[in-house]
């Protein structure tokens, strides 16, 4: 059996190559979800705000308590999702890096006669990105919206 000290040079390419390949699906699964979740949670709660404001029965206390439970609920789970996936995001770009540093990315000569593939700045990846966070702050925000629309029906 071998291990990382018996493979050959190729095989060790393989393997990072394999690897990127991975986590470069996984980083773009995890922006997908990220992105499906909001954009469902937005549509429910748009819709149910547009539903509550073209209504001609005002709601009693009762319902307005349990409908707001209901989207407190749902902005709490889109928060803690968007809260891991975040996390799970530059964990996955982490790993990417590592892959480009082990492949020679960064490596003056290995790609590009007398520079690096990959500047010094893109070891910064793991950490950029957090601008995607700020579009979930839009469930909150939609949240609130709704509830202004039921509460002051």
């Amino acid at each position: 059996m071998k291990n990382a000290e018996t493979l050959t040079v190729a095989e060790k390419a393989e393997i990072l190559l394999a690897a990127y390949q991975k986590h470069a699906d996984e980083l773009l699964a995890i922006e997908e979800a990220q992105q499906k979740l909001v954009t469902l949670l937005l549509a429910i709660l748009g819709a149910g705000g547009s539903f509550l404001a073209g209504m001609q029965v005002s709601l009693s206390c009762g319902p307005k308590l349990g409908v707001t439970i209901i989207v407190v609920a749902i902005v709490i789970i889109g928060l803690i999702y968007t809260a891991v996936r975040s996390r799970a995001r530059a964990t996955t770009r982490a790993l990417l890096v590592r892959c480009e540093e082990a492949l020679g990315f960064y490596q003056s000569g290995a790609f590009i006669h007398d520079d690096t593939l990959y500047g010094e700045t893109l070891k910064n990846y793991p950490g950029l990105g957090g601008w995607l966070s700020w579009n979930y702050a839009l469930v909150p925000a939609t949240g609130l919206g709704f509830l202004i629309v039921l509460w002051t029906l």
